[in-house]
């Protein structure tokens, strides 16, 4: 609840006088300074007037200040992601849909799904200058590990974005933070142009029938590094195990991927890891390798999925 004091700000916003709402937030905060309401309302009016970076800073400050603050978390998800389409009732979004990683803690989470996340942050904290007022998406973040695990390791803001409400629900339950907000959102959606530092998208690109459109997408949001990881075609041949991988539209050669980023998003791989997860027998699943072999390792020609780094190289022609 806003408090009373605010009323009048509020009546200006609702006219759409965003410069005597500003004058009004302005002079109040000069007197309580750490007044969250009045931060969050500050980043509202900004947003409305399209002022991006401006409002983005309000929000994470009033996050900083009250944690609990609800409708600034809301705020900052609409800041990032615009026009939304709804879920696809022929797909299971639930946390039972065998998919996901569940657990609420992160030594719940495999392995593998924990080491391709620490391999972003760690990457990501050794050029984020200054990582505190750094702000990236993790796009299709399922119940937010992976969310928590950057802004931790890495320093930075992060906000969390996947198509199941019942995700999104756990993430900010177990994982939200100061530093750290969910979204739920379901692809295709807007990302507001240029207005994050980075992007990371794991296990992701795979899922995406329009798997084009998603990378430019992710391109025309981002300044910064796109991370990626995705199945590769040449170990998981997707015909094959196509039974197995029921959520999965196709898998990639390093060569496609690579094609991708070159043309749509003038993009050039800068690091690259592999990583082996399952036991094949035939080429198709046979069970799990040992946890202590999912770790990340120089790209080999028995990795099952590559983690890559994409960076902008002017030189590519788009």
């Amino acid at each position: 609840m806003i408090a009373m004091k605010w009323q009048s700000v509020l009546a200006s916003l609702e006219r759409s006088d965003f410069t005597t709402a500003e004058r009004d937030v302005d002079q109040e905060l000069a007197h309580t300074p750490l007044d969250a309401d009045g931060m969050m309302l500050r980043g509202v009016i900004k947003l409305a007037q399209g002022r991006i970076g401006e409002a983005e800073e309000d929000l994470w400050r009033a996050l900083a200040i009250a944690p609990g603050l609800g409708g600034v978390r809301d705020a900052l998800g609409d800041l990032f992601v615009h026009d939304m389409t709804e879920p696809s009732p022929e797909r299971d979004f639930s946390l039972a849909s065998g998919e996901r990683q569940t657990a609420t803690s992160l030594v719940g989470i495999r392995e593998d799904h924990r080491c391709r996340y620490e391999f972003a942050a760690l990457w990501l904290r050794d050029r984020l200058t200054p990582a505190h007022r750094t702000t990236g998406i993790d796009l299709f973040c399922g119940n937010g590990y992976g969310s928590r695990m950057l802004a931790d390791l890495a320093g930075c803001r992060v906000v969390g974005v996947d198509g199941s409400a019942e995700a999104v629900a756990q993430a900010s339950q177990a994982y939200a933070d100061h530093r750290v907000v969910f979204r739920q959102a379901y692809f295709p959606f807007e990302l507001a142009s240029r207005s994050l530092d980075f992007a990371v998208s794991l296990e992701s690109v795979e899922h995406v029938a329009d798997c084009d459109a998603f990378l430019v997408a992710l391109d025309q949001a981002v300044r910064g590094p796109i991370v990626l990881s995705f199945p590769l075609e040449n170990t998981l041949k997707f015909e094959i195990n196509a039974d197995l991988f029921s959520y999965h539209f196709r898998h990639f050669t390093l060569e496609e991927m690579t094609e991708k980023l070159a043309r749509l998003c003038r993009r050039k791989i800068s690091a690259i890891r592999g990583q082996v997860v399952y036991q094949l027998r035939d080429g198709r699943l046979n069970g799990y390798v040992p946890t202590a072999r999912m770790c990340l390792t120089p790209l080999r020609s028995d990795s099952q999925f590559a983690v890559i780094v994409a960076e902008t190289d002017p030189s590519l022609s788009a």
